[in-house]
């Protein structure tokens, strides 16, 4: 059986294109893990997740795939600690929350810093995600975002960068990602018009109710002036 999967995760497969030996951290059901095993993207991954059950699915599915236990190998674990420095050439965290992610790798700092690349797809925290990773010793390579069941999510590539922490871009940038801002993702304008449309919505609701909340403001004018940027670069 091949295994299909999700536009945000074959989103995130497609940054570990080239690696050997992947950690595959949180692997839910293996669907990811193993379908870095069919499609050559890696040799090896080492799936971990903290419950049973599912990697009990995992290794069902692996089986039923014909994925020997030589290639794959399934860990009861939380985040990063049943790893040692070295042993996986990449880092995969999918589908789970950014600020989650930034405490699994600053608890497995070792790990995470010895690692050629870590990939990640988180569900929110984002601004959060990418601070973490600004001040403690990785750059953000490359970033993309994906059209996925009608909501849009962020995949970001970082490496360990142990070289002079660089001066944080505003709370905006961080939120939805400076390289992609950067290269213009095809996705972004989109991405960015629902956030602010959503972000207004809400800020009109509490007007009504006689409250203007100091950080929605705040993040509703970082979108807008994304967008601003945009829509002048677009009339010159």
């Amino acid at each position: 059986m091949q295994v299909h999967l999700r536009p945000r995760l074959m989103a995130a497969a497609s940054f570990l294109s080239g690696t050997g030996t992947v950690a595959d951290i949180g692997c839910d059901h293996g669907r990811l893990s193993v379908a870095l095993l069919q499609q050559a993207i890696a040799s090896r991954v080492i799936a971990s997740d903290i419950s049973a059950d599912s990697l009990l699915k995992g290794r069902a599915l692996a089986e039923h795939c014909r994925i020997e236990e030589a290639q794959l190998s399934f860990v009861l674990s939380d985040g990063l600690s049943h790893l040692v420095p070295g042993e996986a050439d990449a880092i995969v965290l999918a589908g789970m929350g950014g600020e989650l992610i930034a405490r699994l790798l600053e608890a497995g700092s070792a790990v995470a810093h010895a690692a050629a690349r870590i990939v990640m797809q988180p569900m929110g925290g984002t601004l959060e995600l990418r601070r973490f990773l600004l001040q403690n010793g990785f750059r953000i390579a490359d970033e993309s975002y994906v059209l996925d069941a009608g909501r849009y999510y962020q995949i970001i590539l970082a490496i360990p960068d142990l070289g002079q922490t660089p001066e944080l871009p505003q709370d905006a940038f961080l939120e939805f990602g400076p390289v992609a801002f950067a290269k213009r993702d095809p996705l972004l304008r989109a991405a960015l018009t629902r956030c602010r449309d959503g972000r207004l919505r809400r800020m009109q609701k509490a007007q009504r109710n006689g409250a203007l909340p100091p950080q929605l403001a705040h993040e509703l004018q970082g979108v807008q002036e994304l967008l601003d940027i945009l829509d002048k670069e677009e009339a010159q």
